[in-house]
């Protein structure tokens, strides 16, 4: 090889290195403002999507507050147990019910026991419940009977009630309520009868205890207790 012939492919050789730098150093630079073009696009986006979730968020609580009812109505202590007609009679004949009685029943369900004591027995009745569902049936029990006047049914707290004008209160509640109401339940007049379907009073000595076997609702029988107590009555 000659020397003209070497400088010709020196040449060629310097120009092919120097053209594949250009062209790396050109991608380099497209990557790089491809990835500057990404990041700015998250940048401007991120608040965006922010400020969407926020959005949403406030639309969700006031579709909330928009939704909801006004918590007016508290849960009911106990669910409510349909009692036996069977024990509802048993109740009334143990309180000796008669003409001029006036009956309370705390937390009524569907006024049976009202209702039962007016057509047997013609005496007043009031019926109080928190569940509003509870107070409708019993209206409605009241009316279907024909003893609308004789039978009062108020939606209230038992917890707040002044009993003083009963002479007979019915109860199906549990042990830690009916303690509950023991300081209502004593300023009855004395000679004011209280019956309880299954639960005892504690600290408060029951005048009797009876037991029977009934079927439910759903005809299951089992065995029932009823306990009374006349006012005042003895402390255990």
């Amino acid at each position: 090889m000659n020397r003209r012939s070497f400088s010709v492919l020196y040449s060629i050789g310097f120009f092919l290195v120097v053209g594949a730098s250009l062209v790396a150093s050109h991608q380099f630079a497209k990557s790089r403002e491809r990835v500057r073009a990404k990041d700015s696009f998250q940048t401007d986006n991120e608040p965006t999507i922010l400020h969407l979730r926020q959005d949403e968020k406030k639309k969700d609580k006031d579709n909330s507050a928009k939704n909801s009812k006004p918590d007016d109505t508290p849960e009911p202590d106990v669910p409510y147990w349909p009692t036996p007609p069977k024990v509802v009679d048993k109740m009334l004949e143990l309180a000796e019910v008669k003409k001029g009685d006036v009956v309370y029943d705390l937390g009524c369900g569907d006024a049976r026991i009202l209702v039962t004591a007016a057509k047997r027995y013609g005496v007043k009745g009031f019926g109080f419940d928190i569940d509003p569902k509870q107070v409708q049936d019993s209206l409605e029990n009241a009316k279907k009977n024909k003893v609308e006047d004789l039978v009062t049914i108020k939606k209230a707290d038992i917890f707040t009630l002044d009993l003083k004008d009963a002479s007979v209160v019915t109860l199906y509640l549990m042990p830690k309520l009916n303690v509950r109401l023991m300081p209502q339940l004593e300023k009855l007049k004395p000679g004011s009868r209280i019956v309880s379907h299954d639960w005892d009073m504690k600290g408060a000595k029951p005048n009797k205890m009876v037991t029977l076997r009934a079927k439910n609702e759903m005809g299951l029988e089992r065995v029932h207790k009823i306990y009374l107590w006349i006012v005042p009555w003895e402390k255990e």
